[in-house]
């Protein structure tokens, strides 16, 4: 059934004064400053006012429109709750004196004034790790190292070993990912490199937390921190690693949780099944699309992959990946060893725009097309999956300039001209956007 709910109060005094005038035909309760005048349209402001409310109520019944408490309420009868902000934790390297020891709770603090503790004790120590290659083009070295090599883009590192002594000595750095680091080598040495090739550094890597809750307090690789209280032997300046100090998320929005909610809802969850899966992944909060491989890479095997597409980088960091999976280990069947339950982050492939042509072009179009670009690759790509060149196209054809009213009429494209393919563990990302 309908309610019918007048659109003002106005509306109901209208319909007041004409029961009255019929009621009472030879009054006049349009008459202002009349006592009958004011008794209608005093009571109808009233029932005016229940209408609202009796509309709010209603709102408040239904789970996909519900709000605040009520949604909460409504949640919490399928165990689903709003996730509270988190710290962000992550790894630093710190410098100094071999042997010198970092204690627990030793306070570092970012030139915006974000502080982090150590949440455990550390050594600073001489170290040596095996490269098992060197190449080279132009002048620019790249170093792949057996094992993880836990370093920042601003510790010294020793290289020797090198047959092809170009590539040996003292070097300054740029991390490029766990195992991989990139340095400057004079004159054209033989590449690959030969030898038994060796990177000697003094540092520690040593692990924080962030003091405040928010994702405000995430730090990208390389970024800088202080240390609030010397230690004799230990340097002022420490340098977040390649892991990034990540997981630091705002309280979960109303706009995420009832999503959230309305998904456990529509898809009920049994012992680990793609629905439980997500379920716990998205119990971290940040976490927005979760992405299951049954049976992948081999029988008795899940991969998982998963993305926090309201951050900056969208793409989990290893620490966010690491909370992700234990949260997930928690309803892993008996039978399944932990090794088998794979999460990982999926690898960023950047999708270029280039314009050649657009109509109507104007600066709020281009905002606009900018932002159905945002939103057409936080929601609608897939690990895996090739980027389909239809879509796209759609999401721009069918912006709306909401400051105009305008639409797109007509645009080319640069680049990409065709599907973007995507492999297996990678996902398509929105990179730059060039306008004619």
């Amino acid at each position: 059934m309908t309610i019918n709910v007048p659109n003002s109060a106005k509306e109901v005094s209208q319909r007041a004064t004409t029961d009255v005038k019929r009621e009472l035909p030879s009054s006049n309760p349009k008459l202002k400053n009349h006592w009958l005048y004011a008794l209608v349209t005093s009571f109808s402001n009233r029932v005016y006012d229940f209408y609202l409310t009796l509309n709010q109520a209603i709102k408040q019944t239904f789970w996909d429109t519900s709000t605040g408490e009520f949604l909460a309420r409504q949640a919490s009868w399928f165990g689903v709750y709003k996730l509270s902000a988190t710290k962000s934790s992550g790894n630093i390297v710190v410098t100094g004196t071999a042997t010198t020891s970092i204690p627990i709770a030793t306070l570092y603090q970012t030139s915006t004034g974000i502080e982090f503790f150590t949440t455990s004790a550390s050594t600073i120590a001489a170290s040596t790790v095996s490269i098992s290659s060197i190449t080279r083009s132009g002048t620019t070295a790249t170093a792949t190292t057996v094992s993880n090599h836990g370093l920042g883009s601003l510790v010294g590192v020793t290289i020797s070993g090198a047959n092809e002594t170009e590539y040996n000595g003292a070097k300054e750095i740029q991390v490029t990912g766990l195992s991989t680091f990139t340095y400057d080598v004079n004159g054209s040495p033989t590449t690959p490199a030969t030898g038994t090739i060796t990177a000697a550094f003094t540092s520690a890597n040593v692990s924080v937390q962030s003091a405040d809750f928010g994702a405000s307090n995430n730090l990208s690789l390389d970024e800088e921190m202080t240390l609030q209280s010397p230690i004799a032997g230990v340097d002022d300046a420490a340098y977040v690693d390649f892991g990034e100090i990540g997981g630091g998320t705002d309280q979960e929005s109303e706009s995420d949780f009832r999503p959230r909610f309305l998904d456990r809802v529509q898809n009920p969850v049994a012992m680990f099944n793609d629905s439980a899966i997500t379920a716990k992944a998205k119990e971290i909060n940040g976490v927005t699309r979760v992405f299951i491989e049954q049976i992948t890479p081999t029988y008795g095997q899940v991969t998982i992959y998963f993305m926090r597409d309201n951050e900056v980088n969208p793409i989990p960091t290893a620490s966010e990946v690491t909370t992700v999976k234990n949260n997930i280990l928690t309803i892993k069947p008996a039978h399944t060893a932990d090794i088998d339950v794979i999460v990982a982050s999926p690898t960023a492939v950047p999708v270029d725009f280039t314009f050649s042509a657009l109509s109507p072009d104007t600066s709020t179009m281009r905002t606009a097309i900018t932002a159905n670009l945002q939103q057409f690759f936080k929601e609608s790509t897939t690990v895996g999956a090739d980027v389909d060149q239809d879509a796209y196209r759609s999401a721009i054809y069918n912006t709306i300039d909401t400051d105009t009213g305008s639409r797109v009429s007509t645009f080319s494209l640069s680049t990409p001209t065709a599907d973007v393919t995507i492999a297996s563990g990678e996902i398509g990302t929105l990179g730059s956007i060039i306008y004619p």
